[in-house]
């Protein structure tokens, strides 16, 4: 009786750990396929009406392909008062592509701070990349 109850005990407790395991190594695995799918140029070529439309995946690669100090410059030109552009800041942002670009000023622009001037900020964020192409790319 005593080893019925280890066996079935045992038993019990392989298939807890493996309820618990499965959705957790489901996510992980999940996670990877999503990014892949998202670096190729087929998928990146449209960019989505919505920040919210992107995935998590998307928007750490865009906001990988540029510096921390670049990503300040960038911030607070668009959402700050900087007035000033510079070759290296442009060279970064150029380079992550437009699309990039556009995801990264959607989604900083759909929160609850910045939300209210939402086309501003869209405008402002189009503006700097074009300056960039005009005037430290071309």
């Amino acid at each position: 009786m005593a080893r019925s109850k280890n066996v079935s005990f045992t038993v019990l407790l392989f298939v807890g750990i493996t309820l618990i395991a499965s959705p957790i190594l489901a996510m992980e695995n999940e996670d990877e396929s999503t990014e892949a799918e998202y670096i190729d140029n087929e998928n990146l070529a449209a960019s989505p009406e919505s920040s919210t439309e992107i995935l998590p995946g998307f928007l750490k690669n865009c906001a990988n392909t540029i510096s921390k100090s670049t990503g300040d410059k960038v911030f607070n030109y668009i959402f700050g008062d900087e007035k000033s552009l510079d070759f290296d800041t442009c060279s970064e942002v150029t380079g992550s592509g437009k699309e990039c670009h556009d995801a990264l000023v959607k989604y900083v622009a759909e929160g609850a701070m910045f939300k209210a001037n939402y086309n501003f900020y869209l405008k402002r964020g189009d503006d700097l990349y074009n300056i960039c192409l005009d005037v430290f790319v071309d």
